[in-house]
């Protein structure tokens, strides 16, 4: 056993050469690893601002409605407005944002509502701050604390619900 030598793999590097060839042909394959990461959060970022736009008019449009023109609460109406657009946006997120297949829809609905509670209840302190303290006119505060929600629910959606690593189709 003393005499035996150890085995060598083929694949190591034995000269300072092969090793800064194997090297530079790591980095490139990392490179392009990275960069087809870089691509596809690009471009799910843009299809959750372009597609997450609706979400956004229905909201607004749904809030203003309600307050304005049916002369609902201020409160109220941002939470009437608030289920059509979360509706409305877990359905556009699962299809058409992360793309998203799942064989547990309405768990994923579960889970894509809890969190928007928390960017509802920020909205709301928003809008109490702006509207009833400091007399903003309220669809203007509806637009400025709306659009801090879906900063939000952007990392909440991507990050907890529609992640695709459990829970997925083969």
């Amino acid at each position: 056993m003393e005499n035996q030598v150890p085995l060598r793999h083929h694949h190591y590097p034995e000269t300072e050469a092969e090793y800064e060839a194997e090297l530079t042909e790591t980095e490139n394959e990392f490179a392009e690893q990275l960069e087809e990461v870089e691509e596809k959060a690009h471009k799910q970022i843009q299809r959750y601002l372009l597609w997450g736009s609706l979400s956004v008019v229905v909201n607004i449009a749904m809030f203003y409605l309600f307050n304005s023109i049916f002369g609902v609460e201020y409160q109220i109406s941002n939470l009437l407005a608030w289920v059509f657009s979360v509706q409305t946006a877990f359905w556009v997120d699962k299809l058409l944002v992360f793309k998203h297949a799942s064989d547990h829809p309405f768990r994923d609905m579960g889970k894509f509502y809890g969190t928007r509670v928390f960017t509802y209840i920020l909205e709301a302190v928003i809008l109490y701050v702006g509207i009833s303290l400091l007399s903003f006119h309220p669809t203007i505060t509806k637009v400025i604390g709306h659009g801090l929600a879906v900063i939000g629910n952007y990392f909440f959606s991507k990050w907890f619900i529609f992640n695709n690593k459990a829970h997925t189709k083969a």
